[in-house]
């Protein structure tokens, strides 16, 4: 009877050898595999026969099994899954919330993804003493189970920090390829050198022939949410807006050379308005038509802007530059993108998107030499209030930009600022005496009012040093 029991021991012991020499077998060949994610989790699966899933460090689901196809459990809150990564930080092994068996997928404290288990029915959790029929025995699809976890677990890690560090790898080359097509290319090497370019941003699956506009994003207070990182905030709202692009940092502003969203292709592939120019669109910008197809442009813009700020949760500035259809005229908009950028920022609420097609007058100082044009031109009409301000810490430019903004009206001037009739009756009377220029006369109000817009832009604020849109 002895010897018996003994042969069924070590039969159970052999067959869960074999079973775990098969399970690791395929862990391995799961990670060679096209999809990764998705082979370590049916792996796991089949292993315990219970639900698998594979998520991101923000909740995005990169892999399922044995779904069929329903959700497998429901999905962890945003508060859940910080206590979770929290506790996980302070002991090994996969942690239970709930009907879940989660596993985090960690390196040196960077989260890298999450491993879920669906066992309604706490089928995984070691026997208490008082029933022992509940332990799996050996041999059974049940024993190891807490290691089989952890076995893919270490597999799913090995997976997504290769994967980390090729990203690294290839956001620094896409770096170094948004800073070569914002440099204005050499016109006697113009050919070979659009070539240059389209063949580097070809190598990293990126059309750069194609019609593109490129953006300039600042979030709130200049400050970037914590614990994430620039390129991967950026990287969702691009996959939301189904939109290719490439992008840097300079400074706390990211730069994206945006491809055309999915949603304003036509059937050709071509870009349509509002991503194209409108100059084709027809109508009187006065008419009923123009104002419809303005209409229609502000809400599709909308999308874009509402996909920032969903992964920014918070309202960012946002300059859109010119529509291009050649990758020499990227460095075109990209001037035009931080016009844009810049006017919204100067705003007294700089939140909000605008695209260079709306900046009126600031189009006009696009180029290099229009700002210089611009700059000398505000001296000539500012230049006395600018140096008082700046040696006063006085507020007379803006005092003065707002009395024409309110066409001379000193109630409402009053009440824009914030002061009494008589502050503003005496801060005129200065405008007057350091400027020189009699506010009654209708040309001497035009050109003082062109020059407090000019202002915004006759000598905008770099965007600083280039930075990679590189993980933290």
């Amino acid at each position: 009877m002895d010897a018996r029991t003994d042969r069924e021991v070590r039969t159970e012991v052999e067959a869960a050898l074999a079973r775990e020499y098969r399970f690791q077998e395929q862990l391995s060949q799961a990670l060679i595999t096209d999809l990764p994610e998705q082979g370590i989790a049916d792996v796991l699966h089949g292993h315990l026969g219970l639900g698998v899933t594979v998520e991101d460090p923000f909740g995005r689901v990169l892999a399922r099994a044995g779904a069929h196809g329903r959700e497998p459990f429901p999905r962890l809150t945003r508060a859940q899954r910080d206590r979770l990564v929290d506790a996980a930080r302070r002991v090994s092994g996969p942690l239970r919330a709930r009907h879940q068996l989660a596993s985090v997928a960690a390196s040196h404290g960077i989260v890298l993804g999450l491993l879920v288990v669906l066992d309604p029915e706490s089928s995984l959790e070691p026997s208490d003493g008082r029933t022992p029929e509940s332990d799996a025995r050996a041999g059974s699809h049940r024993a190891g189970a807490l290691h089989a976890i952890g076995l893919a677990t270490s597999a799913l890690t090995l997976h997504l920090l290769h994967r980390r560090h090729l990203a690294r790898t290839e956001l620094r080359l896409r770096h170094d390829l948004v800073e070569m097509v914002l440099l204005e290319p050499a016109e006697d090497d113009l050919a070979a050198e659009i070539d240059r370019r389209v063949g580097r941003a070809s190598a990293l699956s990126h059309d750069l022939t194609g019609p593109h506009r490129v953006m300039a994003l600042q979030p709130c207070d200049g400050r970037w949410p914590d614990g994430e990182a620039v390129g991967d905030l950026v990287e969702r709202a691009a996959r939301d807006l189904d939109m290719p692009y490439l992008g840097t940092l300079r400074g706390q502003i990211a730069i994206l050379v945006c491809g055309t969203p999915s949603a304003w292709l036509d059937g050709g592939g071509n870009a349509m308005t509002p991503w194209s120019d409108r100059g084709d669109s027809g109508g009187r910008r006065g008419d009923d038509r123009a104002a419809r197809r303005d209409s229609r442009s502000r809400a599709a813009w909308r999308v874009v802007y509402d996909a920032f700020i969903r992964v920014l949760r918070q309202a960012p500035a946002l300059g859109v530059g010119g529509f291009v259809d050649r990758p020499e005229h990227l460095p075109r908009s990209y001037r035009e993108a931080m016009q844009a950028l810049t006017v919204r920022l100067r705003h007294d609420d700089p939140r909000g998107l605008v695209t260079f097609e709306d900046l009126g007058l600031y189009r006009l100082l696009a180029t290099p030499q229009g700002r210089r044009e611009a700059h000398a031109y505000v001296e000539d009409w500012l230049g006395a209030l600018l140096a008082y301000d700046a040696d006063r810490q006085a507020d007379l430019v803006h005092t003065l930009e707002s009395y024409l903004d309110h066409s001379g009206n000193y109630d409402d001037t009053a009440a824009a600022l914030h002061i009494h009739r008589s502050t503003l009756r005496y801060r005129l009377q200065r405008i007057r005496e350091l400027s020189g220029h009699d506010l009654a006369h209708a040309d001497t109000r035009l050109n003082l009012h062109v020059a407090v817009r000019a202002a915004v832009v006759a000598d905008p604020p770099g965007a600083g040093p280039s930075e990679h849109l590189t993980p933290q």
